[in-house]
């Protein structure tokens, strides 16, 4: 069984608060629900800082419960640079976002072009159905 929840949030970092809450409640009770909010926060906040999105651009999030993990796609309006794996010393605040969503996800990949980037990872799990999770709100 697979369920999918695609949701639109302005591309403004003060809405992050939104996209995590929308995530949390798809994956209310899902063993891996605080890895997949974490990754989608990294995400949605590379989609936003660092795509060609303007202030009345819209960045998608879709989330999608598959047999043995969750899915996790973030798309914006594309940028002049792929996204990459960086590396960030021990004094950096910033640079870490993909680091932590390779360590938490079984896969992950980039769709890129000028007008469009999307930025996908599979949070693996136990479960074999997605009956207990819940609909986001």
């Amino acid at each position: 069984m697979t369920d999918m929840e695609t949701r639109e949030f302005p591309a403004l970092l003060e809405e992050l608060g939104h996209v995590r809450h929308f995530v949390i409640g798809f994956v209310t009770g899902h063993p891996s629900a605080d890895d997949v909010v974490l990754a989608v926060s990294e995400l949605a906040a590379n989609a936003v800082e660092h795509s060609a999105c303007s202030r009345d651009d819209n960045i998608e999030v879709r989330i999608t419960h598959l047999a043995d993990a969750v899915r996790i796609e973030v798309h914006d309006h594309g940028g002049t640079s792929t996204p990459r794996l960086g590396r960030a010393d021990e004094e950096a605040t910033r640079g870490r976002g993909l680091f932590l969503v390779d360590h938490l996800s079984r896969n992950w990949g980039v769709t890129h072009n000028r007008d469009h980037t999307g930025v996908w990872c599979e949070i693996g799990c136990t479960c074999m159905d997605s009956s207990g999770l819940g609909k986001a709100a």
